[in-house]
């Protein structure tokens, strides 16, 4: 345990470090920063929109504001957490002014989320994952959208809520309600699996 919080303070100081440099002018480190956080980028912003041209868009609007405007930003205690709440504010605006989605009933679209499957796969064996990742799938967008953060991005209750633009009951209801949810269904599954295979 102390082990894990002195590796969380040291990549701390190193977020810290190239967001300093990033806004002293520092190409290098403002380049770093965008490598460093691309995938996550892209892949959150799947969650959100499945148009692949609105997330690229978004992205490349928030790395040009963000260097237009690093001398003027506020400190960061995490980039990734500032850029995913960045990105899922300008998807949303975008979405909301264009009026070519409907933000509350829009699914996860996750054709490209490699990660993940793999991720499930090599967690719990192919047929398992299978099962979780279809599970996954059934939950409604605001519950996928918490669990994605809560466990794919490693996010604590309190990030999740702030980068969901939520209280923290709120946000500690969606994770709950969403793997409560996650057990019934893969309940199901089971069961019709079973029944698939007796027949």
């Amino acid at each position: 345990m102390k082990g894990k919080a002195l590796s969380e303070d040291v990549s701390m100081r190193d977020d810290q470090a190239i967001w300093h440099a990033f806004q002293s002018g520092d190409r290098l480190a403002f380049e770093s920063m965008y490598r460093d956080h691309i995938r996550q980028l892209i892949r959150y912003g799947f969650k959100i929109s499945g148009d692949e041209q609105i997330v690229q868009d978004c992205i490349q609007d928030l790395f040009m504001e963000l260097w237009d405007s690093r001398e003027s930003l506020a400190e960061v205690k995490s980039v990734r957490h500032y850029l995913l709440k960045s990105l899922r504010y300008k998807i949303v605006r975008y979405l909301r002014q264009s009026n070519s989605e409907d933000l509350e009933k829009a699914g996860y679209y996750a054709d490209d989320d490699h990660f993940e499957r793999s991720l499930l796969e090599k967690e719990a064996g192919v047929v398992q994952s299978r099962k979780l990742y279809a599970a996954l799938e059934m939950l409604p967008k605001r519950q996928k959208e918490a669990i994605h953060l809560r466990y794919f991005e490693q996010m604590s209750n309190e990030e999740v809520a702030d980068l969901m633009g939520v209280n923290y009951q709120s946000a500690c209801k969606f994770i709950y309600t969403a793997l409560k949810n996650l057990r019934d269904i893969m309940l199901i599954l089971f069961y019709c699996f079973k029944l698939f295979i007796i027949s």
